[in-house]
């Protein structure tokens, strides 16, 4: 067992990518490789303790009971090639539609992949159409076509073998150049796109978050307040963090011509960008969901909802933010003596299984 301080992590891979499990004792914990590559998960405030735990992946079954769907999902991260947030979130979807974790987990997966098939077409015909605009070619009769017709697909070559000429690219490379990128800011989109991508809904609902959590800190007078109050900081932090880079791939694409030209040295930067703001947004998803289920609740449940927030948040890696958000939590929690509930006796092995229908809700609404 590690305290929060010493656990402290440098980078987001030491934080690790959070888990939805349904087990409520690992709920969003996090896992991460070790110095052998082999993978690990981080768990928090185990009943009064303030430290972290850090078991072997392939132990957890063994040191904690857990759900059928759990069982299922840990399996599926084992036999997967990584654990970034972009790993986890795939296995995450593919278990829920397994059904182990209730009939609206399964739908809100089937909804998040459909949306992520409409992105991936979305993000598509913008750089195409980001493409022709660089150098001065119009898009409407495309549009007019329809994209997926073969006289849309008939005009859209054509154009693009233009376009290709003009920038001086094969029309192969220029297609293969704007496939890339599609790869890289799919799940971000673009400024400019009529339908924000799910990173951009995220930002939007972590600003929510943010301002909610600082009115009900300020109204509060529980000794909660401080811990709300810490929370709605992170969470500014992080805010503040995220802007920055999304307005760097903002610009990047804007300057749609000497990107596509210099992809060989931008696409680092590109890919660098958009990965950092996956890692600075992950695990905040299934906290918006829980905190915006909590607000219509008693202030009872409100505080109790605050410390299973405080207890994951995702704190920002020393290497990321000037303040060291682990020492602040770790004053937090001495002023504080209160202990976050604990969800399960390890010892006895019993599950609080309305806990567990209440994460499996909470995991449709943040899928």
């Amino acid at each position: 067992m590690r305290s929060l301080t010493n656990f402290a992590p440098s980078t987001f891979e030491d934080r690790g990518a959070a888990v939805a499990f349904t087990t409520p004792v690992l709920a969003q914990t996090r896992v991460r490789k070790d110095s052998r590559e082999q993978l690990e998960v981080l768990v928090p405030n185990l009943s009064e303790g303030r430290g972290v735990y850090v078991v072997p992946w392939k132990s957890l079954p063994l040191a904690f009971p857990m759900t059928v769907h759990d069982r299922m999902l840990h399996d599926l991260i084992a036999k997967g090639e990584g654990c970034s947030p972009d790993d986890i979130r795939k296995a995450v979807l593919q278990s829920a539609r397994c059904g182990l974790a209730g009939n609206h987990a399964v739908e809100a997966a089937e909804a998040a992949l459909r949306d992520d098939d409409e992105q991936r077409l979305l993000i598509n015909y913008q750089l195409i159409v980001e493409a022709l605009k660089a150098v001065g070619l119009e898009s409407t009769e495309i549009l007019r076509a329809g994209l997926a017709s073969v006289e849309g697909q008939r005009l859209t070559r054509d154009l693009m073998s233009k376009a290709a000429r003009s920038l001086g690219l094969e029309p192969t490379e220029l297609y293969s150049r704007i496939a890339e990128l599609a790869v890289y800011v799919e799940s971000i989109g673009l400024a400019t796109s009529p339908k924000p991508a799910r990173l951009r809904r995220m930002m939007r609902d972590l600003q929510g978050f943010r301002d909610s959590m600082t009115d009900w800190a300020t109204d509060n007078v529980s000794e909660a307040a401080p811990i709300g109050g810490f929370c709605a900081e992170v969470a500014e932090h992080t805010i503040n963090h995220a802007r920055t880079v999304m307005k760097q791939l903002d610009q990047s694409v804007a300057s749609f011509e000497t990107l596509i030209r210099q992809w060989d040295t931008k696409r680092v930067l590109v890919r660098k960008a958009a990965t950092r703001l996956s890692w600075l947004l992950d695990g905040w998803e299934y906290l918006i969901a829980l905190w915006a289920d909590s607000v219509t609740k008693s202030r009872h449940e409100q505080d109790l909802a605050v410390h299973d927030i405080f207890r994951v948040i995702p704190l920002l890696p020393k290497d990321e933010s000037r303040l060291d958000q682990a020492m602040a939590a770790e004053k937090l929690l001495q002023g504080n003596r209160r202990s976050v509930r604990a969800y399960v006796d390890w010892r006895s092995g019993q599950l609080d299984v309305d806990l567990v229908m209440r994460i499996e809700t909470l995991k449709g609404k943040a899928a």
